[in-house]
């Protein structure tokens, strides 16, 4: 199995008039989003399902992602994928999903905290710009520590 955790793209700032939660993300977000998938189709062929974070920021980066990569099956909330939620959760959902290309979009510094103790590197930092994907895969069944890191992904920005 094969888990691809993402952080959503660059978001609006938070402010009185734009709470946490409705933040969007931004048109050069959008765009480093578009071309970092165009990137990873290098990489990875599809996906078999795409989870989101329900926030609208993470669900905008998932539905690009979806459209870039060609997956059929629309984007489906998780709610383990917000800001708290707990890795074992996460891979408890990877396991009953019973498929091989998982991929997952949430938050930093959640996702960070995942990376870091899926493979075992608890000790790590693994502080993520926005728009980067980790492939994580798993030889047996998804575990806490046993998830070999097969690649990092920084986004593609063609601005500079």
């Amino acid at each position: 199995m094969n888990l691809y955790l993402i952080r959503h793209g660059e978001a609006e700032q938070t402010s009185e008039n734009k709470p946490h939660e409705l933040r969007r993300l931004t048109e050069n977000g959008i765009e480093i989003v578009r071309t970092s998938a165009e990137f990873w189709k290098n990489f990875i062929l599809s996906f078999d399902i795409v989870l989101s974070s329900p926030l609208k920021r993470a669900k905008q980066t998932a539905d690009i992602i979806r459209y870039v990569l060609k997956i059929k099956p629309d984007v489906a909330e998780e709610i383990c994928l917000l800001n708290g939620g707990l890795t074992e959760d996460l891979l408890s959902i990877a396991e009953a999903l019973g498929m091989n290309e998982i991929a997952m979009v949430g938050h930093q510094p959640d996702i960070g905290i995942h990376i870091a103790s899926i493979t075992g590197a608890n000790d790590s930092n693994f502080k993520i710009p926005p728009a980067t994907i980790a492939k994580i895969h798993f030889k047996e069944n998804p575990r806490i520590g046993k998830g070999i890191l097969e690649f990092l992904l920084p986004p593609i920005n063609k601005k500079g």
